[in-house]
């Protein structure tokens, strides 16, 4: 029943405390594969990671309900389905502020992870520019070489930023090496061209 002032106006009823005013949607698929068909297990865990789904337990993953995510859920349970498995597509909002806080933490760590994993395959790139550089390896096949791990790392970031729904805060240190890793292959495109005779090149994008 709503409340009223002083006045005798009707005020809006509040939610109960704990509660969120407009509660966030979320996706549940709730799947059961059959034991011998682990290759589908592998297939599924491996789709519900892609998507950025987190797990509340053993085969029930959840997601923030958006349209593309709805329809990579749809594509798998039709999969498992098909496979002989049995999955559902759930629709559900947070409980309570605290139950969503938590379930927004435990996304944010796991995409943490993947930019900390990210940052350090990034140093390990950088350092083997310097190596290169030091040892005055400046030839197209090492720059070749050089821009298509660059391609991978990129290609790295932007699957993690797509799953990272809520700004995890490792983000920022992500980029942060990222653009430096694009400094020293600047350079090091550089030097090539200016070794091999071709002025002073391109940078990498």
């Amino acid at each position: 029943m709503a409340d009223e002032n002083v006045a005798g106006t009707a005020l809006p009823a509040q939610p109960p405390a704990g509660r969120l005013p407009e509660a966030r949607r979320w996706l549940l698929l709730v799947y059961r594969i059959n034991a011998e068909s682990s290759g589908q297990r592998t297939y599924a865990w491996r789709r519900l990671r892609q998507l950025g789904a987190i797990y509340l337990q053993q085969a029930v993953a959840v997601l923030p309900d958006r349209p593309d995510l709805r329809d990579g859920l749809d594509q798998l349970g039709t999969r498992i389905r098909q496979a002989g498995g049995e999955a559902s597509l759930l629709e559900t909002t947070s409980p309570s502020r605290a139950w969503e806080e938590d379930l927004v933490a435990r996304f944010d760590s796991a995409r943490d992870a993947e930019y900390d994993e990210l940052i350090e395959s990034v140093e390990r790139y950088a350092e083997e520019i310097r190596r290169e550089s030091a040892n005055q390896r400046f030839r197209f096949a090492e720059l070749e070489e050089s821009e298509a791990d660059w391609q991978k790392l990129r290609r790295w970031f932007a699957r993690t930023t797509a799953r990272d729904f809520f700004g995890a805060a490792k983000r920022g240190a992500a980029e942060e090496a990222l653009s430096r890793g694009r400094l020293l292959l600047d350079d090091f495109t550089r030097e090539v061209y200016r070794a091999e005779g071709l002025g002073p090149g391109g940078g990498a994008r």
